[in-house]
């Protein structure tokens, strides 16, 4: 069985041993002249991201662009991970990177085991380690981006003192979707779990009860100041945010309908109320301040030694573009590029304004019931920090998670206290 990955963090930042690299499956696709920009992805974007190579080459982008692929078996993944790694360090590398975070709550090929590695376990802590190229002034002169257009609290996870190092793509939290007719008050919110245990909404108590596991990293909300290298959780907190989580689990009644859907919310979870007129509504999970704490899901970074950052950050911003929100993409001589995937499946874009006004409708008509819409940006409205996803949030989850799977000797406090010191020992090194 893995070991927690939480235990790997420091070694994205620094140290790294050299190791062969695989050749067999985290290679470069395209030319391989000099010249090129080197993205580096996951598996599952491949073919849409040589998609819109494609669909650069075909407007006449004289840029090369190459995709190197992280592999995903776990052996071949450890030694190219660990081989980037010492590239970066030495001053090399790949030019940018477009990668994914791990939700917390997700798993490996078994429950008790991790999920595969990031190359950037601790994104946010790594920004601080002058890894990343400052952008900020391309950034700011984007016509595509539109910062305005952006959520800045998820935006601005990206930024510190010394620049703007970070890109988020995409970000997401935990969430209830339920009927709006199924509450008492349609007009119901609540800002925190005993608000809601509280109240006599009992068929939203039902939804929020059957599915507790990953609440806690929710509630607790932003879990680090990775300038400081200080924890924002203490093992009170945290013992707290368990017992929340707790406190809804043990009204579960298995014979009371529990009608909703529960998840992160992304475009898959979307998909499900689009072209209805039942009207829904949200219900996120509220952090300890009684607001919504998102997790950047997908983001870009430049690496601060490419020769190469123009060129790479026009390809970053083509992921900005309306095209690529929206998922209609570009035709060019009878052939269309980049309307086969859309990045909502990794989360809400972060330019949330042209996705929110795609999902309505716009002037052609409504796609999402307008009561829901309106909840959806009510929901989103609340969001007050956002966090990168990364091995801190999962160690939350895995406290919750091993308690009632453990050592039955060993006490929540006790685990609280294990899970603290652990992540205490990760932000040290």
């Amino acid at each position: 069985m893995k070991k927690l990955i939480v235990l790997l963090a420091a070694a994205v930042l620094l140290a790294a041993v050299p190791a062969c690299q695989d050749s067999g499956n985290s290679g470069p696709v395209g030319d391989t002249a000099e010249t090129s920009v080197v993205l580096c992805i996951e598996e599952q974007y491949r073919q849409y991201f040589k998609e819109l190579i494609d669909y650069l080459s075909a407007i006449g982008n004289e840029t090369t662009y190459e995709l190197l692929v992280l592999p995903t078996g776990a052996e071949n993944r450890e030694s190219e991970l660990t081989r980037l790694r010492a590239e970066i360090m030495a001053g090399g590398g790949p030019d940018a990177f477009i990668l994914d975070t791990t939700l917390p709550g997700t798993v490996g090929d078994s429950s008790e085991e991790d999920p595969p590695e990031k190359l950037f376990p601790n994104a946010e802590a790594s920004m601080y380690s002058q890894i990343f190229l400052d952008v900020d002034d391309m950034v700011q002169s984007s016509e595509v981006i539109g910062l305005e257009n952006c959520n800045q609290t998820v935006m601005d996870v990206g930024v510190t003192d010394q620049g703007r190092f970070l890109l988020p793509l995409t970000y997401t939290f935990y969430t209830n979707i339920v009927e709006t007719s199924s509450l008492r008050d349609p007009a119901f919110t609540f800002s925190s779990i005993d608000e809601l245990l509280a109240s006599d909404e009992t068929a939203l108590q039902q939804v929020f009860a059957s599915h507790t596991l990953l609440m806690p990293p929710a509630i607790l909300g932003k879990l680090a100041d990775y300038e400081a290298q200080t924890l924002l959780v203490t093992p009170e907190t945290l013992l707290a945010a368990v017992e929340s989580a707790n406190s809804l689990a043990a009204v579960r009644d298995s014979s009371a309908a529990a009608s909703g859907s529960s998840g992160y919310i992304n475009g898959s979870l979307l998909e499900r109320i689009r072209y209805t007129d039942t009207a829904y509504s949200f219900f996120p999970v509220p952090d300890q301040r009684g607001g919504v704490t998102a997790g950047v899901s997908l983001y870009a970074a430049i690496n601060r030694n490419t020769q190469h950052p123009q060129e790479a950050f026009d390809f970053i911003e083509l992921l900005y573009s309306d095209e690529v929100i929206t998922a209609t993409g570009w035709e060019v001589n009878g052939r269309y590029y980049g309307s086969t995937y859309s990045l909502a499946y990794t989360g809400i874009p972060v330019k949330e304004a042209v996705y929110f006004d795609d999902l309505a409708g716009g002037e052609a008509g409504t796609d999402v019931n307008a009561a829901t819409m309106t909840s959806l940006r009510a929901m989103v409205q609340r969001i007050d920090s956002a966090v990168v996803y990364s091995t801190l949030e999962q160690d939350v989850f895995r406290t919750y998670f091993s308690y009632g799977t453990g050592d039955p000797e060993k006490s929540l406090a006790q685990r609280a206290q294990e899970t603290i010191s652990s992540m205490e020992m990760s932000l040290a090194e």
